[in-house]
């Protein structure tokens, strides 16, 4: 390590919560939109895609949006309905449908089996965990109900406190709230752009964390599965 690292916050969304996309797959079945789940999975890779093409220009320009999550979600649902092949009359029904399974917080109940041991290690070794997410509101809620709320000191959900990833503003508030200072801290999401090019912007370190392959070529440290994670830092890879 290049210095002591303390702190680790991490995504929630596709990072310790996932999304029940075979029911997700189902309900778009049922309706009569043939779908499945790598479409759902080459839709995230190709709104992660577009999302960095947007955003990494405004990032090195100094535009930093307060806003942003629904950018990512316009790109995914669009490579969706492509996928999909779901034609322009059905369009607006098909999206209602994905978007209100989205919307409810209990379909991010998926939480994989490597997820508690990861944190368990983690916080065995003395790091100070916590969340950061663009969500709505609930986000401290789920995270409780899938069990994982008891390894976290604290959560930070976009919606309460009136900004988004990658604003510098909500590490700093996470920051402020932890006790720690920038080098202190290393944040671990699922999103490029939002999640390592914010908080490379409020000065942590960041880890990518790409279960689905859409950044090869990330200029980053880059895991698959968050049981990598102690190892990466034991090896001093940060």
């Amino acid at each position: 390590m290049s210095s002591p690292l303390r702190a680790i916050f991490l995504d929630a969304g596709y990072t310790l919560l996932f999304p029940q996309i075979e029911r997700l797959a189902q309900d778009l079945e049922a309706a009569g939109f043939p779908a499945c789940v790598e479409h759902f999975q080459k839709a995230e890779r190709a709104g992660k895609k577009k999302l960095d093409e947007a955003l990494w220009p405004q990032l090195r320009e100094g535009r930093v949006p307060r806003s942003s999550n629904h950018v990512f979600w316009e790109y995914y649902l669009d490579a969706l309905m492509e996928l999909i092949g779901v034609s322009a009359e059905d369009r607006t029904a098909a999206i209602e449908l994905v978007v209100k399974r989205l919307r409810d917080i209990h379909t991010w109940s998926q939480v994989l089996p490597e997820t508690v041991p990861a944190l368990k290690s983690l916080k065995s070794a003395g790091y100070f965990l916590a969340v950061i997410s663009n969500s709505e509101g609930s986000v401290e809620g789920e995270l409780g109900r899938a069990g994982l709320g008891e390894y976290l000191e604290f959560v930070i959900d976009s919606s309460v406190v009136g900004v988004e990833k990658p604003h510098p503003e909500i590490f700093e508030i996470a920051l402020e709230r932890a006790g720690m200072e920038p080098h202190q801290a290393l944040y671990v999401g699922d999103t490029y752009a939002t999640d390592i090019g914010g908080a490379q912007l409020a000065g942590l370190r960041g880890v990518l964390l790409d279960r689905v392959g859409a950044y090869p070529d990330a200029a980053c440290p880059r895991i698959t599965s968050l049981s990598e994670l102690s190892a990466l830092l034991e090896q001093s890879r940060v």
